[in-house]
């Protein structure tokens, strides 16, 4: 039975409440619901009254919750997600959708993703925008705030309220310059360990001197000559076609086939392939895309989800890294 109080009560101050709660600030959620700032402080005066609660008190920090506000932090977001699936997304079509999303990943999968990314929605849903950086350590929080939809990051122990589908892995090939010596020789371990190579690795984590392939070396006692660490992946690649460095990276981004006439890549040496089927490293982590809970039950978001699931299994992954590759 439907009680008088919910009767009177408005469901909006629920969104503002959850607003409030990700942003500990007055004007910040002003501008996130567009509204002004005094109105937004009447709407918290309002929801002070419906619950019976201050819920928060200002600090010179921010908006600090009260206990009764932080027991609702708990709860708003399966609420205001049922919520969300009984209103439905029932007229939901990509091609009519013109919405936005922003996604957040590593300069190496952009390089790939984004052409064939923004190839098929200029087909299937020319109306959709696409905000593209890269991903920041403090992703998760963009990703509960609704400041970001998606993330493409080594999965870490994450929070329960954050979703990571891991994304299929590619086998590394190790990339050269067009005209290589290598070129046109079947490389060896001798060969790969001969030249120069760049390493990359995933910007906001901490990090050692160390990669999967670099962990493999080391049991075995043998190391490489690196001369360049980076995160930006054209950088590397500018950096190949003018020395002859050799860099190992997956081989999704050849399908974009923006760099098929600067620079090749070849299998990885046969003894290489081995020492890393036979050996253990703890730098082989699980690149994972990421969302927020409270987009589970949104059409746009689950349709964006399935795209980029599909698209991304063609994408680099720089060997599965947890730390540098």
């Amino acid at each position: 039975m439907i009680s008088r109080r919910l009767i009177r009560t408005d469901l909006n101050l629920l969104v503002v409440l959850q607003i409030l709660l990700e942003e500990h600030n007055v004007t910040r959620a002003a501008e996130r619901l567009s509204v002004s700032q005094p109105a937004m402080s009447r709407t918290l005066q309002r929801l002070r009254d419906t619950f019976e609660d201050e819920l928060f008190t200002r600090t010179a920090h921010g908006l600090v919750p009260t206990p009764r506000a932080e027991e609702l932090r708990r709860e708003l977001p399966d609420l205001l997600e049922s919520i969300e699936h009984v209103l439905g997304d029932a007229d939901f079509s990509p091609n009519t959708y013109a919405g936005s999303f922003k996604l957040l990943m590593p300069p190496i999968l952009c390089e790939s993703l984004l052409p064939s990314l923004m190839a098929e929605l200029s087909v299937i849903a020319p109306l959709v925008q696409i905000m593209m950086a890269e991903v920041p350590p403090n992703f998760e929080e963009l990703l509960r705030k609704g400041e970001a939809d998606f993330a493409a990051f080594v999965s870490l122990e994450t929070e329960r309220d954050i979703h990571a589908e891991p994304i299929a892995a590619i086998a590394p090939r190790c990339y050269m310059r067009v005209g290589h010596p290598l070129e046109d020789k079947q490389m060896d371990l001798h060969d790969f360990l001969a030249y120069p190579h760049l390493r990359l690795y995933l910007p906001g984590l901490a990090r050692g001197n160390t990669s999967m392939v670099d962990d493999v070396l080391g049991e075995y006692g043998v190391l490489r000559t690196i001369v360049l660490e980076t995160t930006q992946f054209s950088s590397a690649v500018g950096v190949l076609t003018r020395t002859d460095s050799l860099l190992v990276a997956n081989a999704g981004f050849q399908e974009s086939g923006l760099y098929h006439e600067r620079i090749l890549g070849q299998e990885l040496p046969a003894e290489l392939q081995s020492m890393i089927h036979n050996t253990h490293s703890p730098n082989r982590g699980k690149m994972s895309l990421m969302r927020h809970t409270r987009t589970s039950r949104s059409a746009p978001h689950q349709w964006m989800r399935a795209l980029l699931m599909k698209l991304l299994t063609r994408s680099p992954v720089a060997e599965e890294p947890t730390t540098a590759v």
